[in-house]
């Protein structure tokens, strides 16, 4: 036997007694808050979870690249360690799919939306996969104390974390309490886990031989928490295990396919119920695996010479050497060449899984199920035969290995066993935006919890981005007490803001709507407010002249803008744009002249709408800035006025420590121009820093994609919907936002309401579809006649 298999044989030896409880059946002997846990004599494990990645809708360039990669996570694994990569797959509970996406009732008008909302959420719940699906790795070894062990996982934690990064998946340490709920939830599916009972101060520890580390021998016995995840009871027979009132058994993998897809997980654990598959790593040394192939050749190679002996003796000079020793001395040789020549290392390792199911005739179904998909696959999975016990404990992710049955491997033939397939976005607390399109389960997004909340929804005219959009303001007008403001150009939020009892401004030419273009609420800027409020000026200028304006235009403004403040401080009140054009008549330059005359038509004339003192309430919680009665001629001017007025509303609830969410509309039209993009690119970043939640709609990307400013706002914002989207369109939002073909699919000629969603580091393809025969998709439905 080689010796590194056979040191770690002797360290995972067997439990000392035979276990008499439930909780003896459980090899914890020392239970640490970050989450090491003592699993034998001076045996430390350590457990991380790690993101899911697209693997499944990769091209085959970008799977061979991840492959690669994910062969050099295993490389890396540590000599004298045992590494265990386990998925584990559980279906969320009625109790936790209503307690995590229903909306609460409040007793008021809006009721009545709540209820049709939690029945539609909870029929997508029902329909959906509804499976939870966790990928974690866990190390085991073997230290003298404590404190060496900390240290050790600490390094090896750090490496693991760079290896993952470069897969672009994050790796997250689960402390002592997580690791508990996660055995909690197999053994006691249908129960709540009391997370009291972990102190996080605390560790247990429990005698299991002569020796244990310093620290768990001398510690005080306050609590074992075996006792809070441990079932009822467990029952092991021949081929299959009871604990408490469930059924489960154990398979491990027989026979190993001379050619295996990279599907084979997602295929074993794509069942819809509840699974922990396993696979244990031992790493051999290189200079001792090249010993064990030689050792191998040389005994393949005399076994040749030994037949051809035989052959010879028997005058048979011609004889052919059998296909099976042929096929021997070609498999070490390429064996050895991968070792020597490919960065190739060797293995053994051990597929386990283990299934649970509520009743044994369930239970017998599930396991045919599985052999069938391993017979698809030319592997043989077999249950184990009076080592169900074993084969629980070592599938579970609490890092010890009670199984022999091993498979010399090399790290190409164990990379193909992949863990990744697809991703998933169900935060606690997110909005539902759709379903997942692979995987079927709910898509729930919470973007406080990204880097920054900014958000853009992309797509042509009918792809649903309006519907997206309307979506949000109901869930957050129903779940939460958030400001919303709305900027619509196109007359397509009226409706559902005021059945939502909020309040809409419409601002047209000749209506009594007034909003003044020159309001600035205290905080208005971090820095300098008049500078703020220049460059808010110079991109109106820019409006109402196609030719823009000069450079001494441009200081005359900013001249007589601080100046008109400077006096309406001392009256107490907001200067109006009739104060601006005053303020530059009185100049003695002749641009000074120009520019009022210019300004003449949106004071004094028919569009004055914007140099009145503010008359409207905006005090209510939901408000709809409606500037469809503008015209072409004033729409981009009235866009940047109320953009304006939404930055003081954002200012005003920054400081009583409000969040405020923003959509705007038709965003596109605002960079069409050098200074009306800079003051947006400005108010974009004030947004996110004074708890704004900003949502951009537009149809015109290539727009956007022109500007330097907005393409750098796309590519930095976390939260992109991208719809149905136009061939020019599509090549450039794939070059900036860094997307594959095979993902573009998803927004080439796809049906309204379908296509990709980019959250932080995912990229997620979902459908979003809402029955028709509702109250809430006849608000949210931009199609003629559902309103």
């Amino acid at each position: 036997m080689i010796k590194t298999l056979e040191k770690q044989n002797e360290r995972d030896n067997k439990r000392e007694k035979p276990p008499k409880t439930a909780q003896e059946v459980l090899p914890i002997y020392a239970a640490y808050e970050d989450g090491i846990f003592l699993v034998g004599k001076q045996k430390y494990a350590q457990t991380w979870r790690f993101t899911d990645i697209n693997y499944a809708v990769s091209s085959r360039e970008e799977k061979e690249s991840l492959f690669l990669r994910y062969s050099d996570i295993l490389n890396a694994c540590d000599i004298g360690a045992v590494t265990k990569i386990t998925i584990i797959l559980r279906r969320m509970s009625s109790v936790d799919v209503e307690s995590g996406i229903l909306i609460p009732y409040r007793g008021d008008d809006l009721d009545e939306y709540r209820r049709e909302y939690n029945e539609f959420l909870l029929q997508k719940a029902e329909d959906a996969n509804r499976m939870i699906r966790d990928l974690l790795v866990a190390v085991t070894v073997e230290k003298d104390s404590l404190d060496e062990a900390r240290t050790y996982f600490t390094r090896v934690g750090t490496e693991l974390t760079a290896n993952f990064a470069r897969l672009d998946a994050k790796l997250i340490p689960v402390d002592g309490t997580e690791k508990l709920r996660l055995l909690h939830d197999f053994f006691r599916p249908c129960e709540d886990f009391d997370v009291a009972s972990f102190d996080a101060d605390d560790y247990v520890a429990f005698d299991v031989g002569k020796k244990l580390n310093e620290r768990a021998q001398t510690a005080h016995h306050r609590h074992d928490p075996r006792d809070d995840i441990a079932p009822a009871s467990f029952h092991f027979v021949k081929d299959h295990f009871k604990m408490g009132e469930r059924f489960g058994r154990a398979l491990f993998l027989k026979d190993y396919a001379a050619y295996l897809k990279d599907r084979f997980l997602a295929d074993l654990t794509d069942r819809g119920r509840n699974i922990v598959l396993s696979i244990d790593i031992i790493p051999v040394p290189t200079d001792e695996a090249v010993k064990e192939v030689e050792k191998r050749r040389l005994g393949i190679e005399t076994n040749i010479a030994n037949y051809q002996r035989k052959q010879n003796m028997a005058n048979n000079f011609s004889a052919v050497l059998p296909y099976e020793m042929e096929l021997q001395r070609e498999e070490a040789k390429e064996f050895q060449d991968d070792l020597l020549n490919r960065d190739q290392r060797m293995f053994f390792a051990n597929l386990t899984l283990v299934h649970t199911a509520d009743s044994l005739s369930e239970l017998n179904n599930d396991t045919e199920g599985i052999l069938t998909t391993g017979r698809k696959h030319t592997c043989q999975l077999t249950p184990l035969k009076f080592q169900q016990m074993d084969g629980l404990l070592t599938a579970l992710p609490i890092g010890v290995r009670y199984l022999t049955a091993l498979r010399t491997l090399t790290t190409e033939s164990l990379a193909v066993l992949m863990p990744f397939w697809v991703q998933e976005i169900q935060d606690s607390g997110g909005v539902y935006f759709g379903d997942n399109a692979i995987s079927r389960n709910l898509i729930l997004c919470n973007k406080a919890k990204l880097q920054n909340p900014n958000a853009f929804l992309l797509g042509i005219p009918g792809s649903g981005k309006s519907f997206s959009a309307k979506e949000l303001i109901v869930f957050l007008a129903l779940a939460t007490q958030d400001d919303i403001l709305v900027c619509d150009p196109e007359r397509e939020y009226a409706a559902l803001i005021e059945a939502m009892g909020g309040e809409v401004i419409r601002i047209a030419a000749g209506s009594k709507d007034h909003i003044n273009a020159l309001d600035m609420a205290d905080g208005y800027s971090d820095g300098d407010p008049i500078a703020e409020k220049s460059e808010f000026i110079l991109s109106l200028f820019e409006q109402l002249d196609d030719g823009g304006i000069t450079g001494k235009q441009r200081s005359l403004l900013d001249r007589c803008l601080s100046d008109v403040y400077a006096k309406f401080k001392r009256k107490k009140r907001q200067p109006t744009l009739k104060d601006l054009r005053e303020e530059l008549l009185a100049q003695p330059e002749p641009d000074a002249h120009e520019l009022a005359l210019s300004l003449e038509l949106f004071t004094n004339g028919s569009l004055d709408i914007f140099a009145h003192e503010t008359n409207v309430d905006t005090k209510n919680r939901m408000i709809v800035y409606d500037i469809f009665g503008l015209g072409k001629q004033l729409k981009a001017m009235g866009l940047l006025v109320v953009t304006d007025a939404i930055l003081n509303r954002v200012t005003e609830n920054w400081r009583q420590g409000k969040r405020t969410h923003i959509v705007i509309d038709e965003f596109h039209v605002v960079f069409e121009n050098e200074h009306s993009g800079e003051f947006f690119n400005s108010a974009w970043r004030q947004f996110r820093k004074r708890n704004a939640f900003p949502t951009a709609i537009t149809q015109n990307v290539e727009y956007l994609l022109d500007s330097v400013l907005a393409s750098t706002m796309l590519s930095n914002s976390e939260f992109i919907v991208m719809f149905n989207q136009a061939a020019s369109d599509r090549e450039n939002l794939g070059k900036l936002l860094n997307i594959s073909p095979e993902q573009m699919s998803f927004i080439t000629n796809s049906e309204p309401g379908h296509g990709l969603i980019r959250y932080g580091r995912a990229l997620v393809p979902f459908k979003n579809e809402w029955p028709e025969d509702t109250k809430i998709f006849r608000l949210l439905s931009t199609r003629p006649g559902d309103n």
